[in-house]
């Protein structure tokens, strides 16, 4: 399995594109999933941003609440390269409303496959190796 970390753009209304690559980690008070967007800058691998937020109310396993109040082209972002899908619920913090949204864990895999393993791993979550069937 390449564990090479694939580059997506990300089209913001006030940077423009940016190339940059997914952080997957949790939040160490909830063990909640936390997705954030690394980019290079002068070869050097820095934060670009944090697409979830860590909320009073933990998100379920494959679901985050995105950081839309410090990006506000996030949702388009995530649903434009199949990264996720909004679940219909939101959560209150302060004067903003974060939308849920599940992941497409398989895309999560492919962008990010150590960060998807470790916090799999964390959550008891094992997958079986992939087999192929034998043809003659």
């Amino acid at each position: 399995m390449d564990n090479e970390k694939k580059q997506v753009t990300y089209n913001s209304s006030i940077t423009g594109e940016t190339q940059v690559t997914f952080d997957i980690q949790q939040y160490m008070n909830n063990r909640a999933m936390f997705i954030g967007l690394m980019c290079n800058e002068d070869g050097y691998e820095e934060p670009f941003g944090d697409v979830t937020v860590n909320l009073s109310v933990a998100a379920p396993n494959y679901c985050g609440y995105l950081n839309v109040n410090d990006m506000p082209d996030i949702e388009k972002f995530i649903t434009d390269n199949d990264i996720g899908a909004f679940t219909g619920f939101t959560q209150r913090s302060g004067f903003c409303e974060y939308p849920l949204y599940l992941f497409n864990v398989d895309k999560l895999r492919e962008l990010c496959p150590d960060g998807m393993d470790k916090y799999e791993a964390n959550i008891g979550m094992t997958r079986k190796p992939e087999t192929k069937d034998l043809s003659r």
